[in-house]
């Protein structure tokens, strides 16, 4: 939306044109760095068709071009980043959808075109944008926007019209599907049954955790077995991903940068002595390029400087002195004089526990009794402690005897607070009503406190070209050294430096752990080959060295990939078969509690569809079985995914079968279709099929 209102707000707009030239010079470069293992020219597949690299950055140059030539907007590699985003899922979403929208019949003509935009339909992003006087859509603005789009921008144009035609064919077709799904009076009763369906029942769970897993071998065999029957669950199934560790070689600034940036701060000194314009010279020549005058903390600097900037003249300038890695030179701009006050007060609150205001009869009440307060804070000022102690209702209060300390105009109290302390003598006492409550206040001291203001000219340390060159040569000695991950991991050990495991990189993840700026890092780790070591890439201020560990496949992992995982699953296999042959037969709940060293627990008025068993037992399958349990009944153990569990019902009361559900079925139906209608393109995109190659570009 901010594009639409810079688009308006411009009548000529300049239009970026992207020669096909440097096209075909991306390319080359891209294709040259290719293996020849694949299409060179295609980016990825959706449904067997493909997504041309020609065709992708064409529209990702457009689009960019957009950015930078009709909104003068800088092009940053982030945004180009969110562009290549944006214009891949448009892709893949024309691809895996437009095909069935159109298939269905949908179409969009002109008229439909100019009425979404400017007509009696006009989508919700443009009428909010442009309303005439009355609130309501000005179809003439609308129409001078489109046109001045179309003359003045017309690359932007076509995106935009482009995305407006799709996204409206699209609302077509979900909505369609939306409409076509429906819910049975049996469904609608199911649902009604499960929130309705309730149980009491007592039960004892023994619990997988409560043993060590250690008490139960898993053999190779045991192991190859759960592996070959589960391998293939949905849950266990993995995305494509990559393992590598990485060496941080940190650029700092070294002892001879530091200095001169101290150098360069020193020759400002007496322009900023001498500065006419403050405000002008401050933010010209600092990194922070902000003009504040703030009030000096005593300590703030080192003892030396401290005690320059607390006896400085107004005017004066001290520095360059180092906080850290930054730089400061700072010149005392003022002293100001600053009224405080002393008070301490009472509250009687006229709050609910809520936070709401009380009625009015309530808060007369709590008036008479601030005023009977006062009264006896009046007769005997040394009783305020006592009558705090027993009456306020403020929580700091409470403990500080209702006394804040000194504070001056600016303090975040509410107004009528300040104006009572600051506009009465020493010694008034009185009730100061405000949002928060009747305050019963005593005026304790008066007092001015000098204050000293700064303004204050920062540079931060940074690392030299030479600096950099000298960690770029030390990290590429350690790769050239190291060839293999042990060797890394060793190496870094002993030279000190910090080695970061990455487990299960996606290869469209754009962000790794501890590192700004990892695009570097990305692309070597997406085409390099497990076990090699890269040469020293730049992270921000920083240089990686980094060494692939492994490449894992999309689809059902490999053993090792799951080893720790499934040996947890065979651990509880084990316990609950064992669990199950120790109570088998055993009805007596609260014998059996005792033999196995808990108790029984009760499960007051549980619904059916709650699927969680009073104590953090969350169980779908076994509640369903609990609920087939008849009135009295125990169980056979019933074996779960946190425990084995025995159970009696006590009283189960199935829903009311004669009961309408004709409000079920309403409330079923809305979700069912919003699931729909947000399912749709998921769904498509899914049973397509999604051939993502960026990683091997980008």
């Amino acid at each position: 939306m901010a594009i639409i209102g810079k688009i308006r707000e411009r009548s000529g707009l300049l239009v970026g044109i992207v020669g096909g030239a440097l096209v075909l010079f991306i390319l080359d470069a891209l294709l040259n760095q290719s293996g020849g293992s694949r299409r060179e020219d295609v980016l990825g597949e959706v449904g067997g068709d493909e997504i041309s690299v020609v065709e992708f950055e064409r529209r990702v140059d457009d689009e960019v071009e957009s950015y930078r030539n009709d909104f003068n907007q800088p092009v940053t590699a982030q945004l180009t980043e969110q562009v290549r985003n944006s214009v891949w899922s448009e892709m893949v979403k024309s691809i895996a959808m437009l095909g069935q929208v159109k298939d269905a019949g949908f179409t969009l003509n002109k008229d439909e075109y100019d009425d979404i935009r400017f007509g009696e339909n006009i989508l919700p992003e443009f009428r909010s944008q442009f309303q005439g006087p009355d609130g309501q859509p000005d179809k003439k603005q609308l129409q001078d926007y489109f046109s001045r789009v179309q003359l003045n921008a017309p690359v932007y144009h076509e995106i935009q019209s482009r995305r407006i035609q799709e996204n409206r064919l699209y609302a077509k077709y979900t909505t369609l599907v939306k409409k076509s799904v429906f819910v049975n009076s049996a469904q609608a009763r199911d649902e009604f049954n499960g929130k309705n369906t309730r149980a009491t029942f007592n039960f004892v769970a023994r619990r997988y955790d409560s043993e060590a897993d250690s008490l139960y071998a898993v053999s190779d065999q045991d192991l190859r077995r759960y592996y070959d029957q589960h391998k293939n669950d949905p849950k266990h199934k993995q995305k494509a991903s990559r393992a590598f560790d990485y060496v941080l070689f940190p650029v700092v600034a070294s002892e001879s940068d530091r200095a001169s940036f101290q150098q360069e701060l020193a020759k400002l000194r007496t322009d900023f002595e001498t500065a006419t314009n403050d405000s002008t010279f401050v933010v010209a020549n600092a990194d922070s390029r902000s003009y504040s005058k703030v009030p000096y903390a005593d300590g703030t600097a080192d003892k030396l400087n401290d005690s320059l900037i607390t006896h400085a003249a107004v005017g004066a300038v001290v520095g360059p002195y180092a906080e850290g890695e930054l730089w400061k030179l700072v010149k005392v701009k003022e002293l100001v004089d600053i009224p405080e006050v002393r008070v301490r007060h009472i509250l009687v609150s006229i709050k609910d526990p809520q936070g709401a205001d009380l009625s009015e009869a309530d808060q007369k009440v709590k008036k008479t009794r601030a005023d009977s307060i006062l009264t006896a804070l009046r007769k005997d000022k040394k009783k305020f402690d006592d009558l705090n102690a027993k009456y306020t209702e403020d929580p700091g209060g409470k403990t500080n005897g209702g006394d804040y300390g000194f504070f001056d105009k600016d303090k975040q109290f509410v107004q009528e607070f300040k104006d009572a302390g600051f506009n009465n003598p020493v010694g008034w006492t009185g009730v100061v009503k405000t949002q928060f409550g009747y305050h019963v206040m005593e005026v304790m001291e008066k007092r001015t406190r000098s204050e000293r203001r700064i303004i204050t000219v920062d540079r931060t340390s940074k690392p030299s070209p030479a600096t950099f060159k000298e960690v770029y040569k030390k990290a590429n000695e350690f790769s050239l050294r190291n060839k293999t991950a042990e060797d890394v991991k060793k190496a870094a050990e002993e030279q000190g430096l910090q080695v970061t495991s990455v487990d299960d990189f996606r290869v469209d993840a754009r962000f790794v752990q501890g590192l700004q700026q990892p695009n570097s890092t990305i692309t070597w780790v997406n085409r390099a080959e497990v076990g090699a070591v890269s040469e020293p890439q730049d992270a921000g201020d920083n240089y990686v060295v980094i060494v692939l560990k492994k490449v894992k496949a999309e689809g059902a992992p490999e053993l090792e990939d799951v080893r720790e995982a499934f040996t947890k699953e065979v651990v509880k296999e084990k316990k609950a078969d064992a669990y199950i042959t120790k109570i088998q037969g055993k009805t007596d709940l609260t014998a059996l509690a005792t033999e196995l060293g808990g108790s029984v627990q009760n499960a007051p008025d549980m619904l059916y569809n709650a699927f969680s068993i009073p104590g953090g037992y969350g169980e779908f399958e076994v509640v369903g079985k609990i609920f087939a349990l008849n009135n009295g009944q125990t169980s056979v153990p019933l074996k779960g995914e946190n425990a084995v569990y025995v159970v009696n019902m006590v009283t189960r009361t199935d829903a009311d079968p004669k009961a309408d559900v004709a409000g079920e079925k309403a409330s079923l139906l809305s979700r069912v279709q919003s699931r729909a209608e947000n399912g749709v393109f998921t769904a498509l995109r899914d049973a397509a099929g999604v051939v993502d190659n960026r990683y091997l570009y980008y």
